[in-house]
């Protein structure tokens, strides 16, 4: 018996070490995945920190006493116009250059119930060691103080943002380039910005699809800010052309504006005067306008003083175009007052209304898209809109 256990103890032996090694290897397996899952989510977590989206929408409705055409709104009650949804994403490419990408779908003042998703931003962005950041791609034009969030309703104090000054470029984005520089200057930062590049799109204008394209267009952005004052100015010039009335020559254009806010505890004031100018029979126009609110809590009541005017109304009396139209109709007069109140309901959301009441025209149409009938007299002298928001921002 001895005998028969001593020659089987090799092979015991054997299997007892076997059985040890699969149980090491076993355990090495299992060390081994864990590092991997570990690593797995390392890189998940790293690729969640390059990937970042957020997005905002905004719907509302609003109705005019008139026709006049005031933004487009008229007696109709109209929300479909009023409504959009946007989804941004920013992707890091490394430390310091990233990519932004910004969808926004709108709805169609069509009546097919339709809306219309277009890229609004596309750029690439890279910053230098020495503080400046460069990007290039589509991004939008800095014409105004409220040029980023020209959509982004909540990041706006008004139901509607004054149009006097607001509708004077109606373009919004531009294709090429720009560099920025940030500085400490006095108890403040000064950040100065040029831009360049092309930008061209179909805009309604009186009720027809017109395209307005500017090139060459170049300009520059200075502004400074403490955060409670802030003090903007902008220059820029283009060639611009419009498919207008049988009219595609090149016009030199230029367009000049300054913006003061003023946010400190309760009191809110912003203010911005602009002055476009365009050579041939196209208005030379001033405008601006001037806002105060105070925060009561979640809720902010404002009040809007605005005005606009051509400077250069003579040059068109008793013209005419090729197509027979007199060329006095380019010419505008406007005043516009707004009453309106900010509700925020929660972080993120605002419910906003707001009533304009818009008079003074002269002897034009208020610059109204649709405030002539077919012999071309003006149709109305006043107009007065209600308008009703809802805004988000996540």
């Amino acid at each position: 018996m001895k005998k028969s256990i001593m020659r089987k103890s090799p092979l015991v032996l054997c299997l007892l070490a076997v059985a040890a090694t699969v149980q090491a290897d076993d355990a090495r397996i299992k060390q081994l995945e864990a590092r991997v899952d570990s690593m797995q989510q390392d890189v998940r977590a790293a690729g969640q920190d390059r990937v970042r989206f957020n997005g905002f929408m905004s719907t509302g409705i609003a109705r005019a006493s008139n026709d006049a055409g005031y933004d487009g709104i008229t007696e109709t009650s109209e929300a479909q116009s009023l409504t959009l949804f946007a989804i941004q994403g920013r992707f890091d490419i490394s430390d310091a250059t990233n990519a932004t990408v910004q969808l926004v779908a709108r709805g169609q003042d069509d009546g097919r119930n339709e809306f219309e998703t277009q890229l609004e931003w596309g750029y690439l962005t890279h910053n230098l060691d020495n503080g400046v950041r460069l990007r290039a791609g589509q991004m939008r034009l800095p014409f105004f103080m409220y040029s980023d969030a020209l959509e982004l309703g909540y990041a706006q104090p008004w139901a509607r943002s004054p149009l006097v000054v607001y509708d004077q470029i109606r373009l919004s984005n531009y294709t090429g380039a720009d560099a920025t520089y940030s500085y400490q200057l006095g108890d403040g930062t000064m950040r100065t910005q040029v831009f360049s590049g092309h930008s061209s799109n179909d805009v309604d204008v009186a009720g027809a699809i017109t395209r307005i394209e500017l090139r060459n267009l170049v300009g520059g952005v200075m502004t400074w800010t403490d955060y409670t004052w802030t003090l903007r100015g902008v220059a820029a010039r283009a060639d611009a052309s419009f498919d207008f009335i049988s009219l595609n020559d090149d016009y030199e254009g230029e367009f000049y504006g300054l913006g003061l806010e003023y946010s400190e505890g309760n009191i809110l004031l912003i203010s911005e005067a602009t002055r476009r100018k365009v050579q041939g029979i196209f208005a030379d126009q001033d405008s601006a306008y001037i806002t105060g609110g105070y925060r009561l809590g979640n809720i902010m009541p404002y009040v809007t003083a605005a005005w606009i005017e051509t400077q250069d109304d003579s040059n068109r009396d008793g013209q005419v175009l090729e197509s027979g139209l007199q060329q006095s109709f380019l010419n505008v007069k406007r005043e516009d007052y707004s009453l309106g109140v900010r509700y925020d309901i929660m972080p993120g959301i605002a419910v906003k209304a707001d009533w304009t009441h818009s008079r003074s025209f002269g002897q034009t149409d208020g610059g109204l898209d649709n405030n002539r009938d077919a012999t071309g007299n003006v149709r109305f002298s006043h107009t007065n809109v209600y308008t009703l928001t809802l805004d988000a921002a996540f």
